[in-house]
């Protein structure tokens, strides 16, 4: 978490849509460079889409509540954003650590911690 701030950078993929599916859509990027020294976990974000830069909340990580693999991936829930951006080229830039990945039992109960993820990342300037 000393490498804070980490900035990553791709082009927006597809995901599983389990995000668009609870209304918390969120842009995946992969694969995930520069990411050594930083704990897998969620972080405030900001996220810049060309000129424009939007509060965000990533997650960094393997996504053990939804995958079964190893592959490293950054996913962000951008705040106050409507649009279609899979094929566009993001930079995002983790700046605080909300908590450390884990495993939910349920994807329901993932998707309720991500909620509250954001009431909190709204507090944060």
């Amino acid at each position: 978490m000393d490498r804070l701030p980490a900035v990553l950078s791709g082009r927006v993929l597809h995901g599983k849509g389990l995000g668009q599916k609870f209304e918390i859509p969120t842009a995946n990027i992969e694969p995930v460079e520069n990411i050594d020294g930083l704990v897998y976990g969620v972080y405030a974000s900001d996220v810049r889409i060309g000129e424009r830069v939007f509060s965000g909340v990533t997650n960094l990580g393997i996504r053990p509540t939804v995958e079964d693999g190893e592959k490293v991936n950054a996913e962000t829930f951008i705040l106050d954003y409507d649009g279609d951006l899979y094929g566009k080229e993001i930079t995002v830039t983790l700046f605080k650590f909300m908590r450390k990945e884990r495993k939910f039992d349920s994807v329901e109960a993932l998707m309720e911690q991500i909620r509250r993820d954001i009431r909190s990342r709204r507090s944060i300037p």
